[in-house]
């Protein structure tokens, strides 16, 4: 039983360290909650972090196949990872409006979707929760049966979670304070930093 919180509790802070970096469910979030509201911005959140359990469920079971697997592919994991973002820094460094028009808002939107499609492009998640995984094993922690994996997965969603929610609150009070001016600059930036992370995930 301790091994398994062990296991949750570690899941959970590398989780929300590893999603402090810009990364694409957090763009997403952000750009939901700023355009939308925050209620856009937590489905967008909910459905970015089940890729997370996913990814880390899929490499606390197959850590060593995964790595071998992806030797082989001479780091095509992160050029996927790399492509998709700058794909959407590009989108939102020249075609992004800040703010949709009236018939946007009426319109039934969920960001549900956008975050889980988001959160499965980033196949990165898997590379990074394999060394989780197998830094718990260096430690001698048990990370076998299905409680440990269950566990692994849940603190995973929940470490990426607490940040994103943190990621709504600062959405909805930059909407309150800030013009349309000043979010589109923020666009502006965040695609930038997009772009320049998707290119350095390809020339590594």
């Amino acid at each position: 039983m301790i091994d398994v919180l062990v296991t949750f509790a570690v899941a959970t802070v590398a989780s929300f360290i590893g999603s402090l970096q810009a990364g694409l469910v957090n763009t997403a979030v952000l750009a939901a909650t700023l355009r939308h509201g925050p209620a856009s911005g937590m489905r967008t959140a909910w459905g970015g972090c089940i890729p997370e359990f996913i990814y880390a469920a899929v490499a606390f079971t197959a850590a060593d196949r995964i790595l071998a697997w992806t030797e082989g592919l001479g780091g095509t994991v992160d050029r996927v990872a790399g492509g998709v973002m700058i794909v959407l820094g590009v989108y939102f460094l020249f075609f992004l409006k800040p703010f949709p028009s009236a018939q946007q808002l009426e319109e039934k939107r969920t960001g549900f979707m956008n975050g889980l499609l988001l959160g499965l492009m980033n196949p990165q998640l898997l590379l990074f929760w394999c060394g989780v995984r197998l830094a718990l094993e260096s430690f001698e922690v048990d990370v076998h049966g299905w409680p440990a994996i269950l566990a692994f997965g849940l603190g995973a969603f929940c470490g990426a979670m607490i940040l994103l929610m943190m990621l709504v609150r600062l959405g909805r009070r930059m909407q309150e304070r800030l013009g349309s001016r000043a979010l589109h600059n923020i666009f502006r930036l965040v695609g930038a930093l997009l772009v320049a992370t998707g290119i350095v995930a390809w020339l590594r």
